[in-house]
């Protein structure tokens, strides 16, 4: 088999399927489960518009500023390398308290 150009057809990306991803993407930077993240999809003149409202963290050096830049920044760059899409605006919001397990030192 000899490898073709492209073809002919479209990738559809769905509102569900990029909640997911969010969520997912959310998950890992915030370091809490998924079923801690909320995260709500807008548009902003053509491009994404993501709220997302994790718990804080005890225990961890960085503080709240920093952790949410974090977030925002992971939200940003995964969203437009793995679907594709650009990011408007990204509102973090920390609500509730979890404890960690890990000692700071």
């Amino acid at each position: 088999m000899t490898a073709r150009g492209s073809l002919d057809g479209r990738t559809t990306i769905t509102t569900r399927a990029l909640q997911r991803l969010a969520t997912g993407v959310v998950s890992d930077a915030a370091e809490v489960g998924a079923d801690r993240v909320r995260v709500d999809l807008g548009d902003r003149h053509g491009a994404l518009r993501i709220s997302i409202t994790v718990p804080v963290l005890l225990g961890r050096s960085q503080d709240l500023v920093q952790r949410g830049a974090g977030i925002r920044d992971r939200v940003v760059e995964s969203l437009r390398e793995c679907a594709g899409r650009r990011v408007g605006v990204v509102d973090v919001r920390f609500s509730g308290v979890e404890r960690t397990d890990r000692r700071v030192l």
